[in-house]
């Protein structure tokens, strides 16, 4: 077990680069080893591997007690070139992974990756504890909820703790994580055309909750739902709106809207807001059936501006078999009745379900078709199903011998094509019917809408993309190599608000053009 030369150094954790979403998992992480004094860096890797080694060279420099790795599977293979790297290097601290790349397969994510440490389970406690501990310099097998690296051996330390009652949860330190990588979603979605975010949209994020009570077989499931008090979650939204000078609010849950008691009392609290604000939650469509119309009107009224309630396919037979509880007629009225009131959907269709035919496809290319043309602002996305570790279909795939073992999926999985491409076929397709499908079915999307959304929405999408590249270009070539001083900086900015505000009266034109309000 690698000890610490760097007993009086920060404890490091490197996330992925932050993408159109806030990563609640190392904020808390981060958030608790504050409150228990501890110095924290968050450093953010390179999104292209050929940044790396430069990237390795800072993570060095901090001379860091440990240094942290985590999220989801794909991150694997990113982690392990940086440990890699960070081995070539002699270092010396140890390196503690964890999430969800860790949890369900913990002896073979600790030796694929070469890390010392993995978090079994939610991290807060557990990591706190293993810091604590390379402080004091004693044994670290001691920390409950471990997998150590020792040599050739592994050790598993039993069961951790994790924060049982959410209301204890650390304040998260935004500080940490820069703004300009997570507030202005609308700026980032440029290039989508969607109605769903607002090139003005300032968006801060809110956790209301852990697990999902929910079993689709699909999903990954490491701890039982617990949900924060609504009050709790409000006090957060006032302190982020008035920091931030925010206009939206991104509940970050796997299911924000967990019951129809949950979405009124929900409802209630945003009203009381000091200032109006809209908002994007996440729902299931049996929850929504059981939501009255007028309790809808008050969401939409309240400033709920996006729904995302899943879909997965159109077929019954196999929605039924990914246990999701949901009916296809429970799609088709719940989409009709957003639409009734006004709030844009999100959903998303997977391809390659465990014995899905080309007929079950062929029932998903339908639905979609028949909710797309019933009403053209929803926003479907289309993926692959993939049997992650953790998962029921993990667990039946390697039943039936398709995976032989960890190492094998971890071989046959592509992290730079990640859904787009199968890696584990359960379906009664092909491999290349179902990556056929899915892409014929992404194809038919982007046809049928740009025939629904017409010529005007089309040719103003245009112009937001040209004068948002001509901006960048005009930036990347001249004004970021001009020095900043009295001349230049008040025509840096008169520039930026001529972009922003003709980027604005574009964006309304398009949602005019849409029906959009």
């Amino acid at each position: 077990m690698l000890q610490s030369k760097n007993i009086s150094g920060p404890v490091v954790l490197i996330s992925k680069d932050i993408i159109y979403t806030f990563p609640f998992g190392y904020a808390y992480l981060a958030g608790y080893l504050r409150q228990q004094s501890e110095a924290v860096k968050m450093l953010f890797r390179p999104r292209k591997r050929t940044g790396f080694k430069e990237f390795v060279r800072q993570i060095i420099e901090l001379k860091p007690l440990i240094v942290g790795f985590g999220t989801l599977y794909p991150d694997l293979y990113d982690v392990k070139e940086l440990i890699n790297l960070l081995n070539q290097t002699g270092r010396d601290f140890p390196i503690v992974i964890g999430g969800q790349m860790v949890t369900p397969t913990p002896e073979f994510a600790i030796k694929i990756t070469g890390a010392d440490y993995g978090v079994i389970g939610e991290g807060e406690i557990i990591l706190y504890q293993l810091v604590k501990t390379l402080r004091e310099q004693k044994s670290t097998s001691r920390v409950k909820g471990l997998i150590i690296r020792d040599g050739d051996q592994v050790i598993l330390t039993g069961a951790g703790q994790y924060i049982e009652d959410l209301s204890k949860l650390p304040p998260i330190p935004y500080d940490l994580f820069p703004k300009e990588k997570w507030l202005n979603i609308g700026q980032f979605y440029i290039d989508y055309s969607q109605p769903h975010w607002r090139y003005n949209d300032r968006v801060v994020f809110l956790h209301g909750g852990r697990g999902c009570p929910f079993n689709c077989n699909f999903c990954y499931h490491s701890s039982r739902p617990r949900y924060r008090a609504i009050t709790d979650i409000m006090a957060d939204a006032k302190e982020l709106i008035e920091r931030y000078n925010a206009n939206m609010l991104y509940f970050g849950d796997d299911l924000t809207i967990a019951s129809p008691a949950r979405a009124r009392e929900l409802t209630e609290a945003i009203k009381k807001l000091n200032r109006p604000v809209e908002y994007s939650v996440s729902a299931r469509f049996d929850i929504l059936e059981r939501i009255d119309d007028e309790l809808l009107r008050e969401m939409k009224r309240t400033g709920c501006r996006i729904m995302g309630p899943g879909v997965e396919s159109g077929s019954q037979r196999i929605l039924d078999i990914m246990h999701k509880r949901i009916t296809v007629e429970q799609i088709i009225t719940g989409l009709q009745r957003l639409k009734d009131v006004g709030i844009l959907p999100t959903a998303a269709i997977m391809v390659g379900q465990l014995n899905e035919t080309m007929e079950d496809v062929k029932a998903s290319m339908d639905i979609m078709l028949k909710t797309l043309r019933n009403d053209k602002n929803i926003n479907y996305a289309f993926a692959i199903t993939t049997p992650f570790p953790g998962s029921e279909l993990y667990s039946i795939a390697k039943t039936k011998g398709i995976i032989k073992n960890d190492f094998d999926f971890y071989k046959r999985f592509n992290p730079d094509k990640e859904l787009g491409a199968v890696s584990v076929n359960l379906s009664s397709m092909t491999d290349q019917q179902v990556e056929t499908m899915r892409n014929q079915l992404e194809k038919t999307y982007k046809q049928e809408k740009k025939k629904l959304i017409g010529k005007k929405v089309i040719v103003t999408e245009i112009l937001r993309h040209q004068v948002f590249r001509v901006y960048n270009k005009l930036n990347k070539l001249v004004l970021n190599k001009l020095p900043d001083n009295k001349t230049t900086m008040p025509i840096k900015k008169f520039l930026e608000t001529m972009h922003n505000w003709l980027q604005l009266f574009l964006d309304n034109i398009r949602l005019y053009f849409l029906g959009v309000k």
